[in-house]
């Protein structure tokens, strides 16, 4: 697919790539800032963050593309399991009384994905999706 993105649009591509991914990750971590400053169920976000990287990847020539889709797609979907695990992890500390760092590098992804999952309800899990097909549908679109 690496080799295809090149062919096609050169380094913008391949850069536009890289910038959405790195946009999910960082929408990732704001989520997870956000939510845990506030106190407050930011799955709302997930949305925003789709629209988000659908922005930088129509800005990177990926309009109206099925790669185009699939990534923003796979962006979003990674912007809501990176958010995830970050809660759970910082769910982990409060509880043990011990730093984020620690509990980063010591839970392993089982126990973040358990910690995570039980945190999710049927709205949560719905928000996702209509975040992730948003998401698509708007690299998809043509206008």
């Amino acid at each position: 697919m690496a080799v295809d993105l090149v062919r096609k649009g050169g380094t913008t591509r391949l850069i536009g790539v890289a910038t959405a991914m790195m946009s999910a990750l960082a929408g990732g971590a704001v989520w997870c800032v956000l939510q845990i400053y506030l106190q407050f169920d930011l799955i709302m976000l997930a949305v925003l963050i789709g629209a988000v990287i659908a922005w930088v990847l129509r800005g990177h020539g990926f309009a109206h593309t099925v790669p185009g889709a699939l990534l923003a797609a796979f962006g979003t979907a990674l912007a809501s399991v990176y958010a995830g695990y970050l809660l759970a992890a910082a769910k982990v500390a409060s509880f043990l009384g011990i730093p984020l760092r620690s509990t980063l590098t010591a839970i392993g992804p089982d126990m973040a994905a358990a910690v995570a999952w039980a945190d999710l309800n049927g709205f949560h899990i719905g928000t996702i999706a209509v975040a992730i097909i948003a998401s698509a549908w708007l690299v998809w679109r043509k206008a």
